[in-house]
């Protein structure tokens, strides 16, 4: 937990009904497929966020703050 943290577990992202990984923007409902991280003033510990394709770019337009995107692999269920 970190300072100033007031729950002990902060998930970043919807769990979706069929147990897979949604987007966090309250109300989208799509499935993730990219984790953004960003490290928070300069301390060695990410921040992961799901997003879906249509929202998240505008996380890199924040200078104060290291961003890096890692994609999540979408497995075909059929």
């Amino acid at each position: 937990m970190g300072k100033g943290s007031t729950k002990s577990e902060v998930q970043h992202f919807k769990t979706l009904d069929d147990g897979r990984i949604g987007c966090w923007i309250a109300g989208c409902g799509q499935l993730a497929t990219r984790w953004i991280d960003m490290e928070r003033y300069s301390i060695r510990r990410w921040l992961s966020t799901a997003y879906c394709d249509g929202h998240g770019d505008d996380e890199f337009s924040d200078s104060h703050h290291v961003h890096r995107e890692r994609r999540i692999k979408v497995e075909d269920t059929k």
